[in-house]
């Protein structure tokens, strides 16, 4: 994962193989995405508003992960992660064991605008499902129980089961890699988009459009 910020904290986040990735502006999130006739963007807030069934944003809706067992958090002390350290968590089994702290959250100063930009992507209606999205390679840490989700306005993640922080540029970043696509989608447009549909070309059930 490539997590790119700027001095305005527009930040870009990205997982290597993925066409699409998210952006955050001014504090508003967007997914952009590869479309036939060129990229587009989705405001997320805009999704989250004309989406009545929460599985069309990511595949689980908000029903069913109220079902999903509690994550019992173990506080595991400080744990370093490459040349970093921060407040590690681990998660208690259900035959009560204990494993590696999966989740590990620096106070550095200097992570700061990281750590802003996913929690500021797990924010919302939908945050479960954004950070699922982010984090899902890797085995999400439980992302869909408040708890956890709550713990990254605490600090920034260095270690999220599998993944962790491996290095921190100060280089300077193509001001274009911020910049949202010519085409954003409006909520009418997003409401079609995720309408139910049929398509059978031998009954001319073709959708418009």
């Amino acid at each position: 994962m490539t997590i790119e910020v700027n001095a305005a904290g527009d930040a870009r986040l990205h997982i290597t193989g993925k066409s699409d990735y998210f952006l955050i502006r001014n504090g508003e999130v967007y997914t952009v995405s590869r479309g036939i006739d060129g990229p587009y963007a989705e405001k997320l807030d805009d999704l989250e508003a004309v989406i009545a069934n929460a599985g069309q944003a990511g595949g689980i809706s908000l029903e069913l992960l109220e079902q999903f067992p509690k994550i019992d958090l173990v506080d595991m002390g400080m744990v370093k992660v490459g040349k970093w350290k921060g407040q590690g968590y681990a998660q208690r089994e259900y035959d009560d064991e204990v494993g590696r702290p999966e989740l590990v959250l620096s106070d550095d100063v200097g992570l700061d605008s990281i750590g802003k930009a996913f929690a500021r992507l797990a924010n919302g209606r939908f945050g479960t499902l954004r950070a699922l999205t982010l984090t899902s390679l890797f085995g999400g840490f439980g992302f869909y129980d408040a708890k956890v989700r709550d713990l990254l306005n605490t600090g920034t993640p260095i270690r999220i089961n599998a993944l962790e922080l491996s290095e921190v540029s100060s280089d300077a970043i193509d001001p274009a890699r911020f910049e949202l696509p010519d085409r954003v989608l409006t909520q009418e447009e997003i409401r079609q988009q995720n309408q139910p549909f049929d398509w059978a070309p031998a009954f001319d059930r073709q959708p418009q459009g």
